[in-house]
């Protein structure tokens, strides 16, 4: 009989995804197509540790976990005290995003854990594009003080991105060695990097009520870490006492983000990677999101400064030629008067002459002006009862815990007014744009406000081709893309075909475009203006890309492929093989002009999957071609 209990709970183990449970209490979970395993046990030391591997392949040796919760460090000490609660989950939903449908399929391993007497469970998923772990928090907990959560890498390791510490991550991004990561200082997230020919990028998923999460390096490991509470934070309820704002729970219990591990084979598939979405819960049965709708968006401030009153339908009529769906009334209207007016209702008659023009309108508001609960909501109502479709909330403080879940707030108002929210001067994304599909896009960027003269600002040609491998890894970033003005464009002479292909590389639902209007009505690439979508069908990352170097990418939307090329500081050539195309095409091409960086060679020919492109890139050179 006991012989028999061993092979069925050996092929239970085997059917749900936990290939062994060692005799020595060691824990292993596989993911759904038994490729990736994680490994949990206590170390000689003491010490929750968990390791990753990739079939045979190590991708993180052993590793600390633990969080500490009034000054006891969980996972020091600790012991598995009983066998796993394992579960399987298999769904998909739609998404506006790199492709158009999610899969969410993966196993999951409750281990129940105890330390100095408190219990507590450490919550392990593993998918076959990562792993992903969160803590439960024992009951009766009052203060969290920090977290042991580590991942120590291979020292093979190669080739890392990761970006400078910034409170609203509007540092710079870079791609280094592991020797060259700055140590023992904060760095921000996410960190991607090249392994034993595996990409990992890693993050955190679901954050609604823990203080922002960065890392600091010691020699081969990233140590989570807690910039904006370095003295952790209590344990207390929402300030807003209604049950449907999010708050830190799962399956009842309070709980920590998830810690993420993105994995794949190669960079299509970590850039298609839904992990950081797929932890995070799905929308209210009780809410409709038939009501978020992408597109490109006019804006004005990166150009020409605060928005005139007088000016603003010239913007709303240039996006009606551009057949954009959105403008954006950017910081400067509430100066706005006139006899008898008020700034609110000129704001009224702006918003009423878009809709009257087929043009919605995004408003910008200070994040001060809404900081508690019932300030937020009554000037949220007051923007959507002008007829606004969005809202842009700016210069949001560090993400404290209490901000976190002020976050949670505004989208939740946000989502029940329908309106589309896109944060800036703010914290990096968690994927709960599963759970808000309105929290449409967002900055927590180093965008191409960070390349104006007015402000005496220069991009360095590493930072467009080192940035799809750390913030945008975390989700959509509003970079404000394509920048034409010659004036702008002499310090760091991007050209012009790469400022395009930032709007298809970058991805962005709705994507506020940055330059005056003349310089996109005037251009040659006027009608692929029109024509470019902001969310894809499909996605491939084209074998010339090399973080920090240079990015090729090829989506695709209905039955038409754009590909966007963005080189570096390095004048290069590469190819492009056009196989991914079914059948002979028209293509119109997007070359760099060789005498000037604001110009371009357009170029209209047939074109078949047995074609290769040839492209030279000149430093900050681009590449453009729609099929």
């Amino acid at each position: 009989m006991k012989k028999l209990l061993k092979v069925m709970l050996t092929a239970l183990c085997l059917f749900i995804g936990v290939n062994k449970i060692f005799a020595d209490g060691d824990i292993k979970i596989i993911s759904p197509d038994k490729q990736l395993s994680v490994i949990v046990f206590v170390a000689p030391d003491g010490r929750l540790t968990y390791s990753i591997q990739n079939k045979n392949t190590q991708l993180v040796e052993p590793s600390p976990l633990g969080i500490t919760v009034d000054d006891i460090d969980l996972g020091y000490g600790a012991k598995i005290t009983a066998k796993p609660i394992l579960s399987k989950i298999d769904e998909s939903y739609p998404i506006l995003g790199n492709h158009a449908t999610a899969r969410n399929q993966a196993n999951e391993a409750e281990i129940p854990l105890e330390t100095v007497g408190r219990s507590f469970k450490l919550i392990v998923r593993v998918y076959n594009d990562g792993v992903a772990m969160r803590y439960t928090i024992p009951e009766g907990s009052k203060k969290i003080n920090g977290e042991s959560t580590s991942w120590n890498l291979p020292a093979k390791a190669n080739k890392l991105a990761w970006s400078g510490f910034n409170s609203a991550y509007e540092e710079l991004s870079h791609v280094t060695t592991l020797e060259n990561v700055p140590q023992d200082t904060t760095i921000m997230g996410p960190i991607t990097l090249e392994v034993a020919g595996n990409y990992l990028s890693i993050a955190e998923a679901d954050c609604e009520n823990f203080s922002d999460m960065a890392f600091v390096r010691h020699g081969t490991t990233f140590k989570a870490n807690f910039p904006f509470a370095k003295k952790g934070w209590d344990i207390k309820n929402r300030t807003d006492n209604r049950s449907t704002f999010l708050n830190g729970t799962y399956k009842g219990q309070n709980v920590s983000p998830w810690r993420t591990t993105m994995i794949a084979g190669n960079l299509t598939y970590l850039i298609n990677s839904d992990l950081l979405m797929n932890l995070c819960p799905p929308p209210a049965k009780d809410q409709d999101f038939s009501w978020v709708n992408p597109g490109r968006c006019m804006w004005q401030w990166w150009s020409v400064g605060s928005p005139v009153y007088e000016d603003q339908k010239n913007w709303y009529d240039a996006a009606v030629k551009l057949k954009w769906e959105y403008y954006l009334v950017d910081d400067g209207w509430r100066t706005w008067t006139a006899p008898g007016k008020d700034q609110w209702a000129l704001l009224a008659e702006v918003i009423a002459y878009g809709k009257s023009v087929g043009v919605k309108s995004i408003v910008w508001v200070d994040s001060k002006e809404m900081r508690e609960g019932e300030k937020r909501r009554a000037y949220l109502e007051k923007i959507k009862a002008l007829g606004a479709t969005g809202i842009k909330i700016d210069f949001v403080p560090p993400a404290t815990a209490d901000i976190m879940q002020w976050y949670m707030g505004a989208l939740q108002d946000c989502a029940e007014l329908k309106l589309m929210v896109n944060f800036h001067g703010s914290v990096k994304p968690t994927g709960l744009r599963r759970t808000y599909p309105n929290d449409i896009t967002r900055e927590a960027v180093r965008g191409n406000e960070w390349h104006m003269t007015r402000y005496k600002r220069v991009e360095p040609f590493e930072q467009d081709v080192s940035l799809p491998f750390t913030r945008f890894m975390a989700g959509a970033a509003d970079i404000t893309p394509v920048m034409l003005d010659p004036e702008q464009l002499t310090s760091t002479k991007f050209t012009w075909a790469h400022e395009f292909a930032q709007a298809i590389v970058y991805l962005s639902p709705i994507t506020h475009f940055a330059d005056q209007y003349k310089f996109y009505l005037e251009s040659p690439m006027f009608d692929l203006f029109q024509q470019i979508p902001t969310v894809w069908d499909e996605t491939k990352v084209l074998p010339a890309t090399e973080m920090g170097e240079v990015v090729a990418y090829a989506r695709r939307k209905g039955d038409t492929w754009w590909i966007g090329v963005m080189n570096g500081a390095t004048e290069r050539e590469i190819k492009i093989p056009l196989d991914f195309l079914k059948k002979p095409t028209k293509a119109t091409l997007i070359y760099d002009d060789q005498a000037t960086n604001t110009a371009v060679n357009r170029q209209e020919k047939t074109l078949a999957s047995k074609d290769t492109l040839t492209i030279k890139l000149a430093p900050g050179g681009g590449f453009v071609g729609r099929f």
